[in-house]
Protein backbone atom coordinates (compact mmCIF):
# COMPACT_ATOMS: atom_id res chain seq x y z
CA UNK A 1 0.00 0.00 0.00
CA UNK A 2 1.55 3.39 -1.12
CA UNK A 3 1.26 6.39 1.40
CA UNK A 4 1.06 10.09 0.70
CA UNK A 5 2.03 13.04 3.09
CA UNK A 6 1.94 16.54 2.13
CA UNK A 7 2.84 19.30 4.56
CA UNK A 8 2.52 23.06 4.38
CA UNK A 9 4.70 25.75 5.68
CA UNK A 10 3.73 28.69 6.75
CA UNK A 11 6.07 31.99 6.67
CA UNK A 12 6.56 33.96 9.93
CA UNK A 13 6.18 37.94 9.92
CA UNK A 14 9.47 39.33 8.55
CA UNK A 15 11.02 42.00 11.05
CA UNK A 16 9.45 45.20 9.15
CA UNK A 17 6.18 43.94 10.07
CA UNK A 18 7.06 42.90 13.50
CA UNK A 19 8.22 46.50 14.01
CA UNK A 20 5.54 48.08 12.28
CA UNK A 21 2.72 46.41 14.28
CA UNK A 22 4.50 47.53 17.60
CA UNK A 23 4.51 51.02 16.48
CA UNK A 24 0.54 50.67 15.47
CA UNK A 25 0.43 49.46 19.73
CA UNK A 26 2.64 52.17 20.34
CA UNK A 27 0.63 54.65 18.72
CA UNK A 28 -2.94 53.27 20.00
CA UNK A 29 -1.30 53.41 23.49
CA UNK A 30 -0.67 57.60 23.15
CA UNK A 31 -4.01 57.98 21.32
CA UNK A 32 -5.62 56.63 24.33
CA UNK A 33 -3.33 57.99 27.10
CA UNK A 34 -4.28 61.56 25.50
CA UNK A 35 -7.66 61.15 25.08
CA UNK A 36 -7.85 59.70 28.89
CA UNK A 37 -6.47 63.30 29.58
CA UNK A 38 -8.60 65.19 27.31
CA UNK A 39 -11.50 63.75 29.12
CA UNK A 40 -10.10 64.43 32.17
CA UNK A 41 -10.26 68.35 30.90
CA UNK A 42 -13.52 67.95 29.91
CA UNK A 43 -14.55 67.14 32.96
CA UNK A 44 -13.03 69.64 35.19
CA UNK A 45 -14.28 72.54 32.74
CA UNK A 46 -17.91 70.94 32.19
CA UNK A 47 -17.55 71.51 36.61
CA UNK A 48 -16.35 74.03 36.92
CA UNK A 49 -18.73 75.76 33.98
CA UNK A 50 -21.97 74.67 36.50
CA UNK A 51 -20.11 75.51 39.68
CA UNK A 52 -19.78 79.01 38.35
CA UNK A 53 -23.73 79.33 38.59
CA UNK A 54 -24.38 77.86 41.81
CA UNK A 55 -25.18 80.21 44.81
CA UNK A 56 -22.46 79.95 48.12
CA UNK A 57 -23.87 76.95 50.15
CA UNK A 58 -25.83 77.55 53.31
CA UNK A 59 -24.04 77.69 57.01
CA UNK A 60 -23.70 74.56 58.73
CA UNK A 61 -25.71 74.32 61.40
CA UNK A 62 -24.27 74.14 65.23
CA UNK A 63 -22.83 70.83 65.72
CA UNK A 64 -21.38 71.64 68.79
CA UNK A 65 -21.82 67.60 70.37
CA UNK A 66 -20.08 66.03 67.42
CA UNK A 67 -16.53 64.79 67.06
CA UNK A 68 -15.68 64.17 63.48
CA UNK A 69 -12.67 62.27 62.28
CA UNK A 70 -11.35 63.52 58.73
CA UNK A 71 -8.75 62.02 56.58
CA UNK A 72 -6.68 63.83 53.72
CA UNK A 73 -7.47 67.00 55.58
CA UNK A 74 -4.47 69.53 54.61
CA UNK A 75 -5.76 70.07 50.69
CA UNK A 76 -8.88 70.26 48.79
CA UNK A 77 -12.11 69.14 49.56
CA UNK A 78 -10.92 67.61 53.29
CA UNK A 79 -9.37 70.70 54.07
CA UNK A 80 -12.73 72.83 53.66
CA UNK A 81 -14.95 69.85 55.54
CA UNK A 82 -12.44 69.98 58.22
CA UNK A 83 -12.20 73.61 58.78
CA UNK A 84 -16.08 74.46 58.18
CA UNK A 85 -16.64 71.51 60.70
CA UNK A 86 -14.51 73.69 63.26
CA UNK A 87 -15.93 76.50 62.42
CA UNK A 88 -19.78 74.91 63.09
CA UNK A 89 -18.35 74.29 66.65
CA UNK A 90 -17.41 70.78 66.15
CA UNK A 91 -14.45 68.66 67.94
CA UNK A 92 -12.24 68.04 64.48
CA UNK A 93 -9.26 65.73 64.21
CA UNK A 94 -7.16 66.18 60.83
CA UNK A 95 -6.25 62.39 60.12
CA UNK A 96 -3.49 63.17 57.87
CA UNK A 97 0.49 62.18 56.83
CA UNK A 98 2.02 65.78 57.28
CA UNK A 99 1.50 66.89 60.67
CA UNK A 100 3.39 69.98 60.32
CA UNK A 101 0.98 71.07 57.32
CA UNK A 102 -1.81 70.37 59.28
CA UNK A 103 -0.31 72.15 62.77
CA UNK A 104 0.33 74.79 60.55
CA UNK A 105 -3.46 75.02 58.78
CA UNK A 106 -4.77 74.76 62.39
CA UNK A 107 -2.99 77.77 63.64
CA UNK A 108 -3.78 79.89 60.63
CA UNK A 109 -7.50 79.16 61.30
CA UNK A 110 -6.91 79.75 64.69
CA UNK A 111 -6.08 83.16 63.99
CA UNK A 112 -8.71 84.04 61.24
CA UNK A 113 -11.34 82.92 64.12
CA UNK A 114 -10.21 85.01 66.69
CA UNK A 115 -12.57 86.87 68.04
CA UNK A 116 -15.58 85.08 66.07
CA UNK A 117 -16.07 83.23 69.18
CA UNK A 118 -14.33 80.06 71.24
CA UNK A 119 -11.44 78.67 69.91
CA UNK A 120 -11.61 76.14 67.22
CA UNK A 121 -11.80 72.63 68.76
CA UNK A 122 -9.73 70.62 66.02
CA UNK A 123 -6.59 69.04 66.38
CA UNK A 124 -3.58 66.50 64.65
CA UNK A 125 -2.98 63.18 64.48
CA UNK A 126 -0.69 61.24 62.09
CA UNK A 127 -2.32 58.65 59.49
CA UNK A 128 -0.49 57.32 56.82
CA UNK A 129 -3.05 55.10 54.25
CA UNK A 130 -0.29 53.71 52.28
CA UNK A 131 0.90 52.03 55.62
CA UNK A 132 -1.63 49.86 57.41
CA UNK A 133 0.35 49.42 60.23
CA UNK A 134 -0.42 53.11 60.37
CA UNK A 135 -3.77 52.58 60.32
CA UNK A 136 -3.95 50.06 62.97
CA UNK A 137 -1.82 52.48 65.37
CA UNK A 138 -4.29 55.37 64.43
CA UNK A 139 -7.32 53.77 65.36
CA UNK A 140 -5.48 51.94 69.19
CA UNK A 141 -5.10 55.88 70.19
CA UNK A 142 -8.45 57.35 68.87
CA UNK A 143 -10.68 54.33 71.09
CA UNK A 144 -8.02 54.32 73.69
CA UNK A 145 -9.36 57.77 74.39
CA UNK A 146 -12.61 55.96 75.18
CA UNK A 147 -14.50 59.08 73.80
CA UNK A 148 -17.26 59.03 70.71
CA UNK A 149 -16.67 58.93 67.47
CA UNK A 150 -20.18 60.55 65.38
CA UNK A 151 -18.69 61.14 61.87
CA UNK A 152 -15.70 59.42 60.16
CA UNK A 153 -15.08 61.10 56.70
CA UNK A 154 -13.12 58.72 54.59
CA UNK A 155 -11.86 61.75 51.97
CA UNK A 156 -7.99 60.75 51.45
CA UNK A 157 -7.18 59.34 48.04
CA UNK A 158 -4.98 59.38 45.16
CA UNK A 159 -5.26 59.64 41.70
CA UNK A 160 -2.49 59.06 38.93
CA UNK A 161 -2.55 58.88 35.36
CA UNK A 162 0.55 58.06 33.18
CA UNK A 163 2.57 56.52 35.70
CA UNK A 164 4.11 53.20 36.49
CA UNK A 165 2.16 51.28 38.53
CA UNK A 166 3.20 51.55 42.11
CA UNK A 167 3.09 49.08 45.04
CA UNK A 168 2.69 49.75 48.77
CA UNK A 169 4.86 48.38 51.65
CA UNK A 170 1.52 45.82 52.32
CA UNK A 171 1.88 44.60 49.16
CA UNK A 172 -0.68 46.43 47.20
CA UNK A 173 -1.15 48.87 44.75
CA UNK A 174 -1.50 52.53 45.92
CA UNK A 175 -4.72 53.24 44.60
CA UNK A 176 -6.42 50.00 45.98
CA UNK A 177 -4.89 50.69 49.16
CA UNK A 178 -5.20 54.58 49.92
CA UNK A 179 -8.77 54.68 48.22
CA UNK A 180 -10.42 51.23 48.92
CA UNK A 181 -8.58 49.01 52.04
CA UNK A 182 -7.16 51.22 54.36
CA UNK A 183 -10.67 53.32 54.52
CA UNK A 184 -12.53 49.87 55.33
CA UNK A 185 -9.87 48.50 57.78
CA UNK A 186 -9.69 51.99 59.60
CA UNK A 187 -13.91 51.92 59.64
CA UNK A 188 -13.70 48.55 61.05
CA UNK A 189 -11.19 49.36 63.69
CA UNK A 190 -13.09 52.70 64.63
CA UNK A 191 -16.60 50.68 65.25
CA UNK A 192 -15.67 50.97 68.87
CA UNK A 193 -15.90 54.34 68.80
CA UNK A 194 -18.79 54.95 66.12
CA UNK A 195 -20.93 52.90 68.39
CA UNK A 196 -20.11 55.13 71.02
CA UNK A 197 -20.99 57.99 69.49
CA UNK A 198 -24.08 56.18 67.85
CA UNK A 199 -26.21 57.25 65.85
CA UNK A 200 -22.33 58.00 64.00
CA UNK A 201 -21.88 58.25 60.65
CA UNK A 202 -19.32 57.02 57.80
CA UNK A 203 -18.92 59.44 54.53
CA UNK A 204 -16.64 58.00 52.02
CA UNK A 205 -16.01 61.03 49.10
CA UNK A 206 -14.81 60.32 45.88
CA UNK A 207 -13.48 62.91 43.81
CA UNK A 208 -11.77 62.51 40.43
Amino acid sequence: METTSSSSSTSSPSAAELISKSKRKEALGWMEWLRGWLYVIYEMLFQRILASHLQNPLPLPPVNDLTCIVTGSTSGIGREIARQLAESGAHVVMAVRNLKAANELIQKWQEEWSGKGLPLNIEAMELDLLSLDSVVRFSEAWNGRLGPLHVLINNAGIFSIGEPQKFSKDGYEEHMQVNHLAPALLSILLFPSLIRGSPSRIINVNSV
